[in-house]
């Protein structure tokens, strides 16, 4: 099935065993979802952990998108930015944020 909407991994920046000592890269994964657009995510981004770091989303569109992340997200008039198409993007997100995205 060829992919279609927004796909969004939720996870944590850095490592679990070396923080201190290692790049920011995608670590352990709390969750993943790929919401409808116009929909706000079901899950949001965990607390912060001083082993694992700051939450992080990853987001991968099929199209270009519109995202906005936050406790109450508005990609079509809040504050947003643009996820261009096979492209990864990583945000650093606060605890309890959720994200939303619709069609650019």
């Amino acid at each position: 099935m060829a992919f279609s909407g927004l796909h969004v991994v939720c996870g944590y920046a850095g490592s679990q065993t070396a923080r201190y000592t290692s790049q920011a890269v995608f670590g352990k994964i709390a969750w993943s979802e790929a919401p409808a657009s116009g929909v706000v995510s079901t899950n949001v981004a965990p607390a912060s952990s001083d082993i694992a770091g700051d939450p992080i989303f990853r987001f991968n569109a099929a199209a270009d998108s519109w995202v906005s992340i936050g406790k109450t997200p508005d990609a079509t008039t809040g504050t947003r930015f643009l996820v261009r198409s096979g492209s990864d993007y990583d945000i650093y997100a606060a605890p309890g944020d959720k994200l939303q995205w619709v069609a650019a």
